[in-house]
């Protein structure tokens, strides 16, 4: 397997970054469990709910890909969490339950899942040059 050839610290990145998109689809597919497929029960605009439940097979391939295709998986993952928390949060601010209203402290409590996206996206981002570096390495020597 061809991460097993990989620095330990970038194997578990791509493994940590596996789970991580794992758990998010997990989330979509809750959600799905509890509202149906494409819902519109909760007056979420459509192109949101049709977004949010693609996640739930984009999030299992990034994790998949991280494993067996580790650049696509990097390209999957950064591509999908900086949409998803540019999305989220736009959601949130039209909603009316930007920061503003009800304080810093109180918002991170009420919307823990977007700061651990945050948190999320930006190891990802920071991450992501010295994996593509080892990983083209690996791969495509003389490339570097």
């Amino acid at each position: 397997m061809f991460l097993k050839t990989l620095h330990k610290k970038t194997r578990i990145i791509l493994i940590f970054q596996s789970i991580c998109m794992l758990s998010a689809a997990g989330t979509h597919i809750l959600w799905i469990m509890q509202n149906g497929f494409f819902s519109l029960r909760n007056n979420i605009p459509i192109v949101s709910v049709v977004f949010w439940d693609s996640l739930t097979l984009i999030d299992i391939t990034a994790a998949l890909l991280l494993l067996i295709r580790p650049k696509a998986g990097m390209v999957l993952t950064m591509f999908v969490i900086i949409i998803d928390v540019i999305h989220n949060n736009i959601i949130v601010f039209l909603s009316g339950q930007h920061i503003n209203n009800i304080g810093l402290e109180l918002w991170a409590v009420k919307y823990w899942m977007l700061v651990a996206q945050i948190f999320f996206m930006i190891f990802v981002v920071l991450t992501f040059k010295s994996n593509l570096t080892e990983i083209t390495l690996k791969t495509e020597p003389d490339k570097i």
